[in-house]
């Protein structure tokens, strides 16, 4: 793919809120990008701290770098949502303010785009505040091109800061749920309507600190309330995406009947119905699992799920 067009320009989009604390090591990472034809857009909500004055910094050094400020705190979703409709590339890399680009990640993930897919994604690894000794690369399963989402509700490998899509996708995925995680509505849509390419490489550095922005349930220390939540919200997320015309039939049917069942478990009790639906769909459920004696690992798992409704 030719790299140095207008067409080909990537809009990488960073909301901040807040971020003074790890900002500079992140913009730094996304300038030092060996593919230059880049925008750097950040939408700040409404940041109390520096953050602002630092955006201001960088825009004047780099004429790429360009900042909105929010009059009001817009919060996580539709924060992005701005964000997305200002970008002006034809292809767009969401950004956390507090993580590390591999400095060859655009490149990479530009000369690997499958041809028709809308949306690709890489791998995302981990590293513990300030010490980038600590990298941990993602996870050492199987990971391909995705063109069900099934394989995007039972453990999926899509992160926000590790996709990119092509911005003619917003128009039928926005305005996006308030309460539904932006990066798994887009991939779902994306997945309904095309496939989901695979860049199986880890390009992006997600930085764990104690001021994480929370997008899910983890931070609650009950675990039977947490999973008993994580239930309900994945129901409500399958029955709100399951709405949308895009979806595909089967999937549709497969996938609500997941819903319901995930509905009526507590926890507790073993349910015959959920084992039945893992087991018949276990190809697709435990999609990222290739090893010897697979089966068998299905059928733990399986067992498991029968009284969680989780992975």
């Amino acid at each position: 793919m030719s790299t140095n067009n207008q067409e080909n320009i990537v809009s990488v989009v960073m909301c901040t809120y807040n971020g003074e604390r790890f900002l500079r090591p992140q913009i730094g990472s996304v300038l030092a990008q060996t593919y230059q034809n880049i925008e750097l857009l950040v939408v700040d909500d409404a940041s109390t701290d520096s953050t602002v004055v630092i955006l201001e910094e960088y825009s004047r050094k780099d004429s790429r770098v360009k900042y909105v400020v929010n009059e009001k705190n817009l919060g996580y979703n539709k924060n992005f949502e701005k964000a997305f409709d200002l970008a002006q590339g034809n292809y767009i890399a969401p950004c956390d303010q507090d993580d590390i680009w591999e400095a060859n990640k655009i490149e990479i993930m530009m000369q690997g785009w499958p041809a028709g897919s809308s949306f690709i994604y890489s791998l995302s690894g981990d590293f513990w505040g300030d010490d980038l000794n600590s990298k941990k690369p993602a996870p050492n399963v199987f990971y391909s091109d995705i063109d069900d989402t099934h394989k995007l509700v039972f453990n999926s490998p899509v992160h926000g800061h590790a996709c990119m899509f092509k911005k003619e996708l917003l128009a039928i995925c926005t305005p996006f749920p308030a309460d539904i995680f932006f990066d798994w509505w887009i991939s779902m849509h994306a997945a309904s309507t095309g496939t989901i390419g695979c860049i199986p490489q880890t390009l992006t550095w997600h930085r764990v600190h104690d001021k994480n922005s929370s997008r899910t349930l983890t931070s609650i220390k009950n675990k039977e309330e947490r999973e008993q939540q994580l239930r309900q919200q994945s129901a409500h997320f399958l029955e709100t995406f399951f709405q949308r015309p895009v979806a595909r039939e089967k999937e549709k049917r497969s996938l609500l009947q997941y819903a319901s069942l995930l509905k009526k478990m507590d926890g507790k009790k073993f349910s015959r119905p959920m084992f039945n639906y893992v087991m018949k769909n276990r190809k697709l459920i435990f999609h990222y699992k290739k090893k010897p004696f697979v089966f068998f690992s299905h059928l733990k798992h399986a067992l498991r799920m029968a009284r969680r409704g989780l992975l």
